[in-house]
């Protein structure tokens, strides 16, 4: 009986698994800063496999070939439409062979994205015109959920607020303030995560507080330290980590940036002690040395005790990441 439960849950695993779309972005480099910086995070978060020229194409190969050759891996053809890009030679091409595969819009895999206003050629009005996602304003709710779910890409989330929160915390960070994400339901909070620290911050240490070898006080301070750059394995006296982790990050000339997942484990972690949290509070307020992202599913207020260090801390901003319901 055990085998078949296991076979009828493999079944059931395999029915489930959906593989990511493999989207090709069609764009004229007037938008790269918009297609890098906001539609492509969104989708990749949202379990997209993107197909885009500066990441696939290479030296020592011709632009029309790796053109095609990447093209033809794509499941759905995104084409951000403006004016340069209607006037491109290379986008046209790009686009002519996307409608060629649906040249009656009838599969959906064709998804024209309108960024700025413009005259539309004629493959692409009429009485089998497809329906746009109009990005003109790139904050409206509703036209980035038509494009996700044209792509099969979900955040848990509107991509305008995926990203309002994104910039709401890095602009925090860029100026030296800590900041308590507080995420809510099935949102991809460890997507934005990998967003931020790759593409805004890439010297931001991470640590997750359920992971079993941080959980001691002398096991958490090593790991804050290697995150910080500093590989150094502290004295067993009593103590003697949080003086090695005061006199490290202090003498640093510039402040130490740390992720910290799963912040509301801390209350499981008996050897997280208030002299941990004052020295944690000294380095982000007094010394300023230390700028940490907190991710917890409560504000971390509401996690510790009224008298723990860290509770009297208010410069520490939270954000809030609330998935939709």
């Amino acid at each position: 009986m055990k085998d078949i439960s296991k076979r009828l849950q493999s079944t059931r695993e395999i029915k489930n698994f959906k593989m990511a779309k493999k989207v090709f972005v069609s764009y004229n480099h007037k938008q790269i800063e918009w297609v890098k910086s906001r539609l492509i995070p969104c989708l990749t978060a949202g379990g997209s496999d993107i197909l885009v020229d500066y990441k696939e194409f290479g030296a020592g190969r011709t632009v029309i070939g790796q053109m095609d050759s990447t093209q033809d891996k794509a499941d759905i053809h995104l084409l951000v439409l403006t004016t340069e890009y209607l006037n491109s030679t290379y986008c046209q091409h790009e686009m002519n062979r996307a409608i060629d595969l649906d040249p009656d819009f009838q599969k959906g895999i064709v998804v024209p994205v309108l960024r700025a206003s413009c005259e539309l050629p004629d493959r692409l009005t009429g009485q089998k015109m497809p329906i746009y996602v109009d990005l003109k304003n790139d904050t409206d709710k509703a036209q980035w959920d038509r494009l996700m779910k044209s792509c099969e890409a979900d955040l848990g989330i509107s991509a305008s607020n995926w990203l309002k929160v994104r910039d709401e915390v890095c602009r925090y960070i860029e100026r030296g303030i800590s900041v308590n994400m507080v995420t809510y339901g099935r949102v991809k909070w460890r997507e934005l995560l990998e967003h931020i620290r790759k593409d805004y911050f890439n010297d931001f240490g991470i640590i997750d507080v359920e992971d079993p070898r941080v959980t001691t006080r002398k096991a958490l301070v090593e790991e804050i330290l290697k995150q910080c750059g500093t590989h150094r394995i502290v004295s067993k006296k009593a103590g003697e980590d949080l003086v090695t982790l005061g006199c490290v990050i202090s003498e640093k000339t510039s402040p130490s940036r740390l992720i910290m997942k799963h912040f509301h484990e801390v209350i499981c972690r008996r050897y997280y002690d208030n002299e941990l949290f004052s020295s944690l509070r000294y380095l982000m307020t007094e010394s300023q040395k230390l700028v940490l992202l907190i991710q917890s599913r409560k504000p971390y207020a509401e996690i510790l005790p009224h008298d723990n260090p860290l509770s009297s801390v208010t410069n520490l901003k939270i954000v809030e990441l609330r998935g939709d319901i």
